[in-house]
């Protein structure tokens, strides 16, 4: 009788050790797929969610595998196409200023002065678009661990990056407005209402950092700094929007 009972306790301990083996091997198989799809979810796919339906955009760019290279290139090709355009128009600014000066110059100094200014102004907003949310990626990340946020930063970059993607194509729309208006001064913000002359006021930088894709902008990331910090509301609020409206801030002051 022992004996029978020993063979039946092998017996159930060796299914038990089936099933736990049969358990964990559909785990790790569940574990792989579920990499794989995240993996799947392409580049495309992420930008197109930020547009068709920004909360949901914001928790699935918080989500899946950052991409930051690609997106790093993504910016980089759309900075020339976006600039390079623009160059007569970065000329148009540059004379502006020049004639605003006061100062007398030769011929050959105003056009050295037109030429170099508008390249320098053309490759500075090229520079600035590109690094612009690797930059900003940084200040979030320092800020949710200030907050006590538990993200990494290659995955705060990569909500930043992506969420980016909105301020492209409002640079994008943009270019194609200046393009076809000749106006170089044209925002997609309470500026644009403001009358013609104030252009290089205080007041027009000021109104003009309250971009409509900005602000848009500003909303996705702070919905994907929330999910991957798992912060609250007001603190992924206070990481994502504090330092805009800390710069607005110090643009009022300066009026």
């Amino acid at each position: 009788m022992d004996d029978l009972k020993d063979q039946k306790n092998e017996l159930n301990e060796s299914k038990g050790r089936q099933i736990t083996a049969a358990e964990r091997e559909v785990l790790e198989s569940s574990k792989m797929a579920s990499e794989d799809s995240k993996e799947q979810i392409s580049l495309v796919s992420r930008v197109a969610a930020v547009f068709i339906s920004p909360k949901k955009g914001g928790m699935e760019i918080a989500s899946r595998t950052p991409m930051i290279i690609g997106m790093f290139v993504i910016l980089v090709i759309s900075a020339m196409l976006i600039y390079i355009p623009q160059r007569p128009m970065f000329l148009k600014m540059t004379m502006m200023a020049v004639e605003n000066s006061n100062q007398s110059f030769s011929a050959e100094q105003i056009d050295t002065l037109i030429a170099g200014g508008a390249n320098a102004a053309m490759f500075m907003s090229m520079f600035y678009f590109v690094c612009t949310p690797l930059f900003k990626g940084l200040v979030a990340f320092a800020l949710a661990i200030l907050m006590n946020g538990s993200g990494k930063l290659k995955s705060t970059i990569g909500v930043v990056m992506n969420a980016y993607v909105i301020m492209l194509i409002g640079q994008v729309i943009r270019m194609v407005i200046v393009l076809a208006t000749g106006n170089p001064y044209f925002s997609l913000s309470p500026a644009l209402f403001l009358p013609a002359g104030q252009e290089t006021s205080s007041l027009f930088s000021l109104l003009s950092a309250m971009d409509l894709f900005a602000i848009w902008y500003l909303g996705v990331s702070m919905i994907g700094i929330k999910k991957v910090h798992e912060l609250t509301d007001l603190k992924a609020f206070i990481v994502t929007f504090g330092p805009w409206l800390m710069m607005l801030a110090l643009g009022v002051a300066g009026l």
